[in-house]
């Protein structure tokens, strides 16, 4: 029995899992800037998700970069694999980007697209 209930478990893929953590990391950067008013200045600043997986990690055990430009658009990136810029396959950053302000000049909503990136959604 212990030896079936072992094949069942699903195992979440590092790149899928990374892609998951980026998108819980951006509600939480946007219910923080909604709250205070401002960015965080770094991810671990950021509070926890009741009932979501609140890692600042990769699929690789490895933190993920925060960035903030000028104009107010975050990025998030994992350098894959490999933990080198660049690279193919499971070593290729994954990188995702999102406005934190709307035209109107208001904090976007927790949900808000994903911008650019040099890898995209669902590959």
């Amino acid at each position: 029995m212990a030896i079936l209930s072992r094949c069942l478990v699903d195992v979440i893929p590092p790149k899928d899992y990374t892609i998951s953590n980026m998108l819980h990391l951006k509600r939480r950067v946007m219910l923080y800037a909604q709250a205070h008013n401002e960015l965080p200045t770094s991810i671990t600043a950021l509070p926890p998700m009741e009932g979501y997986d609140n890692s600042n990690l990769d699929g690789w055990k490895r933190e993920i970069i925060f960035e903030v430009s000028k104009e107010g658009v975050v990025t998030f990136r994992s350098l894959g694999r490999d933990g080198v810029v660049g690279g193919a396959g499971e070593d290729a950053d994954i990188v995702r980007s999102f406005a934190t302000h709307g035209s109107e000049g208001r904090w976007s909503d927790e949900l808000v697209d994903w911008v650019g990136g040099e890898d995209t959604l669902g590959k």
